[in-house]
């Protein structure tokens, strides 16, 4: 209820209002109400004078009437700019209070959505950056060595490399060495490699 406004049930008998319909009679009452209304939807519930003569319009009443319904009956407080209900400002305080709270607790659900959004973003992170060190770092083999299997034997060299009329599988050795390839596993490896199609040895 955005334009909320209490009215209580015995405000007519409220002294100042009494006086007021006196001398106004129930016209002044209904004239009163417009204002409060007005004020209502207003910053602070507050307005400036300058907006008497429009409010007079309003309310089809001349601006001498209006003036004495705000000036003269101690219903508002008048200032040199502007003017208010003290009674209206009262009356607004508990929904004033209740629309406070529930703005606090709209900010701090919106805090806590954002605390879990940012828990949420970083544990994908944290998630993503484990997937991607699992793929790029080698499992273990049973006897613990990483990305291998421990081999300690070169491997007997395939029957066809023998032929020295196709293979030079001694050259193919003494060129490893000169290139420093030592390690069993490398060795073992380029061993295992399929057979190409037999070429002449060179002269």
């Amino acid at each position: 209820m955005e334009a909320y406004l209490l009215h209580d049930a015995n405000a007519g008998s409220n002294l100042k209002l009494m006086i007021m319909i006196q001398e106004e009679g129930m016209k002044g009452y209904g004239i009163y109400w417009t204002v409060l209304e007005f004020l209502r939807l207003q910053n602070e519930y507050k307005a400036s004078l300058k907006v008497i003569p429009i409010l007079a319009q309003k309310a089809r009443v001349t601006t001498a009437t209006l003036k004495r319904i705000i000036y003269d009956y101690a219903l508002f407080e008048v200032n040199e700019t502007s003017f208010s209900s003290p009674g209206l400002s009262r009356r607004m305080e508990p929904w004033d209070a209740q629309q406070e709270a529930k703005k606090e607790a709209g900010r701090r659900g919106g805090l806590v959505n954002q605390q879990r959004i940012r828990d949420a973003k970083t544990s994908s992170a944290l998630a993503n950056k484990l997937n991607k060190e699992n793929k790029e770092t080698p499992s273990l083999s049973p006897q613990g060595e990483t990305g291998r299997r421990k081999e300690e034997i070169l491997l007997t060299p395939p029957e066809y490399t023998l032929n020295r009329q196709t293979h030079n599988y001694q050259g193919l050795m003494e060129e490893l060495a000169r290139q420093k390839v030592t390690d069993i596993h490398d060795l073992n490896a380029i061993l295992r490699l399929p057979r190409h199609p037999e070429t002449a040895k060179a002269s």
